[in-house]
């Protein structure tokens, strides 16, 4: 029982810390939802584009979205402008975010319609 109790304090003393750990993302707390929202694009409805842990094709891909379904493209809320790079091969890629399931990541640009 003491055990439990301990862990319990611990735990309560170590929560608010948790906030002040750095995003996964170097610029995620320089993201927020911006009216930008762009569809999947691709031959195939359903099949998978990959979400990438940076602007080009060299990074992890993680996660990834389906073609058809919407994204949300980060803004930078002190420019409010669209977050975007440019990779070493002359592509624009987007940091987007899936909403349903709050996943952050770059798509390529000819992968997106809409709001571009």
């Amino acid at each position: 029982m003491q055990i439990k109790k301990t862990l319990i304090a611990t735990i309560a003393a170590l929560a608010p810390l948790v906030t002040l750990l750095p995003q996964i993302t170097p610029i995620a707390s320089a993201q927020v939802r911006s009216s930008c929202n762009a569809s999947i694009i691709g031959s195939q409805r359903g099949s998978r584009v990959n979400m990438r842990s940076g602007p080009g094709t060299v990074f992890a891909s993680p996660s990834y979205v389906l073609v058809g379904q919407t994204v949300n493209i980060l803004s930078d809320p002190a420019e409010g402008i669209l977050i975007s790079r440019t990779d070493g091969g002359g592509m624009k890629w987007y940091f987007v975010e899936y909403v349903p399931s709050n996943t952050r990541g770059w798509v390529r640009d000819d992968f997106l319609s809409s709001c571009l």
